[in-house]
């Protein structure tokens, strides 16, 4: 005989464990995944983007001030700790400008598409900024272009720069990808030949657990159906869903 629920009159379901939901958190600029293999492409994931190509909500942005800006370039090492880059608003803005630029432009190299002439225009902007502000100068042995310490463009024009790189490079730019996860789109060079996700911990283990929920939803429906089910295939609930994004 099948047991109600006295709120719902749904029938009881056994063995079905559910996981809480833990509360939002913000991404952080100190914590935020490196997976990009170049500058340029960590600089675009500072974000989550949906499958659109649209930003995800604030809470997915490692930059949600401008100091979180410098700390990020301080990670990468595109600045010194001592002493600290002081950024503002207006350079917050032009960052992420440029980050929603580079987006867009290696997302369609990644889908083998023609890229925006916006992102192109905006990339040779900030492009031409960081050659005119720069300097070459030698660090133990080899040449490279650098910037004043104090000016707080330099993380701007360092990905600029470092966009220009990859496009250079036939090889690597053959091996730019895009995440499928949901609600991802993060870039990355597949310097394997064999990777698909951004990385498994994340959105490979969240596939993973969609799969397994579409798995058990089909089996809670049959069971629904007075259908006989075994108790391990009713195990976990698992949401698949991308919530967290300290977890980036």
């Amino acid at each position: 005989m099948q047991r109600f629920s006295a709120v719902s009159a749904v029938p009881f379901l056994p063995y079905i464990n559910y996981y809480p939901v833990r509360p939002m958190q913000r991404s952080s600029a100190t914590a935020r995944r490196l997976v990009g293999g170049a500058v340029c492409l960590d600089f675009a994931n500072a974000i989550d983007w949906d499958s659109d190509g649209s930003e995800r909500p604030a809470h997915a942005d490692a930059w949600a001030a401008p100091a979180d800006l410098a700390l990020w370039g301080t990670r990468v090492g595109l600045v010194d700790s001592a002493p600290p880059v002081v950024a503002h608003g207006r350079e917050l803005a032009a960052a992420r400008s440029l980050r929603r630029a580079l987006h867009d432009l290696f997302a369609a190299i990644a889908a083998r598409q023609e890229p925006s002439r916006e992102a192109v225009a905006r990339l040779e902007g900030d492009y031409a900024q960081a050659i005119s502000a720069s300097e070459l100068t030698e660090v133990d042995g080899s040449w490279q272009l650098a910037w004043a310490h104090d000016d707080p463009r330099r993380i701007r024009f360092a990905a600029a720069v470092d966009a220009v790189d990859l496009l250079r490079d036939d090889e690597r730019l053959a091996r730019v990808r895009m995440c499928p996860g949901h609600n991802c789109g993060w870039l990355f060079v597949d310097t394997s030949g064999r990777r698909r996700w951004c990385s498994m911990e994340v959105c490979g283990a969240r596939a993973k657990m969609r799969r397994l929920y579409e798995r058990q939803r089909r089996t809670r429906m049959d069971l629904l159906g007075g259908r006989r089910v075994s108790r391990d295939d009713t195990a976990v609930h698992p949401s698949g869903e991308c919530r967290n994004a300290a977890d980036r």
